[in-house]
């Protein structure tokens, strides 16, 4: 009876099931999950690509960068707070949060001045993908015909890592109103994904099995090249309009995977296995665009700013599927086409030459197999000092929260993010 049982934990190890609350299809981590990169531009919730006057052109939009009059030498660092509550089963919720400080830009952008219009290079790092957080989940399981019916669980699924972008860009007026610009992008970055689920039969449901462990690994490596260009226009003095296409990228994802099993029996016996292995596949990342306009107003003290991006999710492809039970049209039937929406405005105080932002920030959840409640919603805050025209100092306050629910679990998350940015200009 033991040997049937064990031989059970094995087949559903081999075909993925074992993780209690995992949907039929599994959220690719490396798609969507935007964090945004630069102080200014997230206090004004990211609503850059009518904008784009300092380092983060390079990412938000880098047709913007001849804007920039001086050399200008960037960097930003941000930290994450993500806290999950889950609701499982009964009444009780489980929390769990993660927090991590890291860098988020650094680089310089190098204009060389005409007597009409000019160009500018730039060079450098945005980190605009973040997988730092985590979920846990406690209850006895209440679902019926499963190996975890009637037994009490205990399952964390803790994430780390995110996605960098390298860019060189190039930027020049083309007219005495119009800018255009493009970069060259290497994409790097990294995932750790580490499942733990134990489940222990307490109402002593199964004659001979006490508990059995289930721990899971995966660990990628992800590399591209990409590119984008732009299109920034002034249309008057107070208006201008950004446009912006990336290009899709090829992502190759290099996975080591760790899974091992143990059933506990009453009489104290053990057995357990263990296998890992090594993969190799692609991401094929679709085409983006965006939009953005800014209205500057006050003798530009006073600036509105909104973007919109379409991204076509169901045009992403695995190649080839990373497991045997994903489908060639994986994307196709579990993800959708997003909006995504960032609005901003900023005002200089005057008195005390400081700048005052406030932001707006949706980040549509691509996923279809969740029964989204409330979308991925960020209010931004910020402000930014100048000192003696050269040194530039922004700070940013990120809040949002979303939930969702999937299979007999609701999940919900609220983050807290901090982005500040220094720059220099001389």
């Amino acid at each position: 009876m033991k040997r049937a049982i064990y031989t059970t934990f094995m087949c559903l190890l081999a075909t993925g099931l074992f993780a209690v609350v995992g949907a039929a299809q599994v959220e690719e981590m490396a798609i969507g999950n935007t964090f945004g990169v630069g102080a200014r531009a997230m206090g004004m919730g990211g609503a850059s690509l009518g904008l784009a006057d300092d380092f983060t052109a390079l990412y938000w939009n880098p047709a913007g960068m001849a804007q920039i009059r001086k050399f200008e030498l960037f960097s930003s660092f941000s930290h994450n707070m993500a806290s999950t509550d889950t609701f499982f089963t009964g009444e009780e919720v489980t929390g769990t949060s993660r927090s991590r400080t890291r860098p988020n830009s650094i680089g310089f952008v190098y204009p060389v001045p005409a007597r009409q219009g000019g160009f500018a290079i730039g060079f450098g790092y945005n980190r605009p993908q973040n997988f730092d957080y985590q979920t846990a989940i406690q209850g006895i399981d209440s679902g019926s015909g499963t190996e975890f019916t009637g037994l009490a669980v205990d399952e964390t699924n803790a994430n780390k890592g995110g996605i960098g972008i390298w860019s060189f860009g190039a930027s020049v007026f083309v007219s005495k109103h119009i800018l255009i610009g493009g970069s060259l992008d290497f994409w790097q970055g990294n995932s750790l994904n580490e499942l733990d689920t134990t489940a222990t039969d307490i109402r002593n449901l199964d004659g001979e099995l006490s508990r059995f462990r289930y721990d899971d690994e995966i660990d990628r490596e992800y590399s591209g090249v990409g590119g984008r260009v732009g299109l920034l226009a002034h249309l008057t003095d107070a208006v201008s309009l950004g446009v912006t296409l990336v290009a899709p990228v090829e992502l190759a994802v290099d996975e080591l995977w760790y899974e091992s099993t143990v059933a506990f029996y009453d009489d104290g016996e053990q057995q357990s296995d263990v296998v890992s292995g090594a993969q190799g596949f692609n991401i094929e990342r679709p085409f983006e665009i965006g939009t953005g306009i800014a209205v500057k107003l006050l003798d530009n003290r006073l600036i509105f700013a909104g973007d919109i991006q379409l991204t076509d999710w169901t045009q992403t492809r695995y190649n080839p599927a990373p497991a045997a039970d994903i489908s060639q049209d994986n994307f196709e039937k579990f993800y959708a086409t997003t909006l995504q929406a960032r609005l901003g405005a900023e005002y200089q105080l005057p008195a005390i030459d400081t700048h005052v932002r406030l932001g707006y920030f949706r980040d549509t959840l691509p996923f279809t197999e969740t029964e989204v409640e409330n979308e991925r919603d960020f209010l931004t805050v910020g402000v930014g000092k100048i000192f003696d025209d050269a040194l530039k100092f922004d700070l940013a306050y990120m809040r949002g929260n979303w939930q969702w629910h999937a299979n007999a679990l609701t999940t919900e998350r609220v983050t807290h993010r901090v982005f500040v940015s220094a720059a220099y200009r001389f």
